[in-house]
C-alpha cells in the first residue's frame, strides 16, 4: 500500500464537488467579477447561507445587513471565499465517520486554527500569496480521516502501539503502513489539484528540514500546529506553552520571528478561529 494507491482507490469517495474546483478556477482567472463567482455559490444554497452568515457576523462589523451573493463576495474577497468554500466542502466531504473513531467536531476546530494560525504567520514572514497557507493548514492532517475511514483494523494497530508501547503515532504509521497521515494528506491535495507549494508544506510539515522545496511554507505549518494546539473553544485563551521553551525559541528562530510574537498568536486568533468554525460547523457543540 502507498499513499497514492490509497488515494487513487477512494478517489470518487473523496472527491471535492464541483463547485469548490470551479470557484478556484474562476479565482485564478484574472478578469472574474464578483457577479461571475455569485452565479457558481448560487448553485449551492448551503454555502451561500453560510458566505452571508460570515459577511454579516461580528469578525466584520458592518453597519448594514448584506443580503445578496454578489455584494457579500465583493465585500469579504476572493481570498476568504477560497477559504471558506474548501472549509465547507472538506467537512462535507468527510461527514459521517463513527464518533468512537474520531470527534470531528474537535478535528475540525483545530484544523480551522491550524489554518487561520498558518495564514498569520505566513503574513508576519511576508511570504508572497502566504494567504493560501490557510488552506494547508486547514487540510494538513486530512489523510487521518482517509485512515480511519479507509484503514480501521490496520489504524487500530497504530492506536495500541501508542497505547500499550507509548510509540508516537506517526512513528507508529510509519510501522504499520509504511507513511504518514501527512504524506496521505499531501497526496489527496495533489488529487485535487492544490498549488505544488500547498502538498509540498503538507507533506514535510511533521520534519520541515526534510522538504526538497517550499520549506518556509512547511515550517509555518509545522509551527501552526502548534499554535492550534494550544487553542480550545473559548473565549478565552492564554498565549501560546509549549513542553519546552525551546522548541518556542527553535521556531521563532526558523521563522525569523521574535519568540513573543509567536506566543500571543493563539490569543489574537482565537475569537477569530471559534467565528469561522461555528459558520462553517453551524450547531457543533464542542465539549473538551
Amino acid at each position: 500500500m502507498t499513499p497514492e494507491s490509497l488515494v487513487q482507490g477512494t478517489h470518487t469517495l473523496f472527491s471535492l464537488p464541483d463547485v469548490t474546483f470551479r470557484v478556484n478556477e474562476l479565482i485564478d482567472q484574472p478578469n472574474t467579477r464578483p457577479s461571475d463567482l455569485a452565479e457558481v455559490i448560487l448553485c449551492d444554497p448551503g454555502l451561500s447561507a453560510r458566505l452571508l452568515r460570515l459577511i454579516n457576523s461580528a469578525y466584520y462589523g458592518l453597519s448594514k445587513p448584506v443580503d445578496t451573493v454578489s455584494q457579500a463576495i465583493y465585500l469579504i474577497g476572493q481570498r476568504e471565499l477560497r477559504d471558506l468554500v474548501v472549509a465547507t466542502s472538506a467537512v462535507n466531504l468527510f461527514k459521517g465517520l463513527p464518533p468512537e473513531q474520531v470527534n470531528m467536531e474537535i478535528f475540525w476546530f483545530h484544523s480551522i486554527a491550524c489554518g487561520i494560525a498558518a495564514r498569520e504567520l505566513a503574513r508576519r514572514c511576508r511570504l508572497s500569496e502566504g494567504e493560501r497557507l490557510f488552506l494547508a493548514g486547514l487540510l494538513h492532517s486530512v489523510g487521518k480521516l482517509v485512515f480511519y475511514s479507509q484503514c480501521p483494523d490496520q489504524y487500530r494497530q497504530v492506536l495500541q502501539r501508542f497505547e500499550q508501547e507509548g510509540v508516537d503515532t506517526v512513528v507508529a504509521e510509519r510501522q504499520v503502513f509504511g507513511f504518514t497521515y501527512a504524506d496521505l494528506s499531501a497526496e489527496l491535495l495533489k488529487t485535487w489539484r492544490f498549488p505544488e507549494r500547498l502538498w509540498v508544506a503538507v507533506a514535510h510539515h511533521l520534519e520541515p528540514a526534510k522538504a526538497p522545496s517550499y520549506w518556509l511554507e512547511a515550517v509555518i505549518v509545522h509551527a501552526a500546529v502548534y499554535v492550534a494546539n494550544s487553542l480550545q473553544p473559548s473565549a478565552n485563551a492564554t498565549p501560546l506553552t509549549v513542553d519546552s521553551p525551546d522548541i518556542l525559541a527553535s521556531l521563532a528562530d526558523m521563522l525569523s520571528l521574535p519568540p513573543e510574537s509567536l506566543a500571543a498568536l493563539p490569543t489574537e486568533i482565537n475569537l477569530q478561529v471559534i467565528e469561522i468554525f461555528e459558520i462553517v460547523q453551524p450547531g457543533a457543540t464542542l465539549v473538551y
